[in-house]
């Protein structure tokens, strides 16, 4: 009878080791789960970056704001329309407007120098007052003029449409505004805010 309960007690305590386990086996939620674009997961949810969204942080965040920190004209006309010099004695004294629709949303200061047109450099600058895209899916407007003294008026040299954003984009972090046959070119560094 001894035996009997030994044996009956090892097949108990084996049964109880081995279901006992299974049954005690927790499963990692996030064993299975997969987070895009540097999203962590938590408990079986992805915890998203603060540009991502989604399930699985697959689905970009349209940012509520884009700066521009920096602009480089990188094409700009040498000459008028009609062949002659912007300013009688030097190059353009240009500077930069950015409208949305027909509102005028920003006016950058004027360059620190001429335009050289015969020089290989692209101007450059990092307004202090930085250009705010407050509706970024929108089409905006940026326009190069040059700067001229009263009685003249400022000349147009030229323009381009732009949208600085799209849900597809991977929010790059600069924009080139620019066409073959555009008289202007322009090279925007971007900066987010969500």
């Amino acid at each position: 009878m001894k035996t009997k309960s030994y044996f009956l007690y090892l097949a108990l305590c084996g049964f109880l080791l081995l279901f006992g386990a299974i049954s005690c086996k927790k499963e990692d939620p996030c064993e299975s789960k997969t987070c895009l674009n540097s999203g962590t997961c938590d408990d079986g949810t992805c915890d998203c970056t603060e540009r991502w969204t989604g399930e699985t942080c697959g689905t970009q965040q349209t940012p509520k704001v884009i700066k521009f920190t920096k602009l480089v004209l990188t094409k700009y006309p040498a000459k008028t329309t009609t062949g002659g010099n912007w300013d009688p004695s030097d190059g353009a004294d240009v500077y930069m407007k950015i409208f949305k629709g027909t509102t005028l949303i920003w006016t950058g200061p004027v360059f620190p120098f001429p335009l050289d047109p015969t020089s290989s450099l692209q101007p450059s600058f990092s307004p202090a007052t930085k250009p705010e895209l407050t509706s970024p899916l929108d089409e905006y407007v940026i326009e190069l003029w040059d700067k001229d003294t009263a009685p003249d008026t400022d000349d147009y040299m030229g323009g381009l449409k732009f949208k600085a954003y799209n849900e597809t984009n991977n929010f790059p972090e600069k924009l080139r505004i620019e066409c073959s046959t555009c008289s202007t070119g322009y090279e925007v560094d971007l900066e987010y805010t969500f």
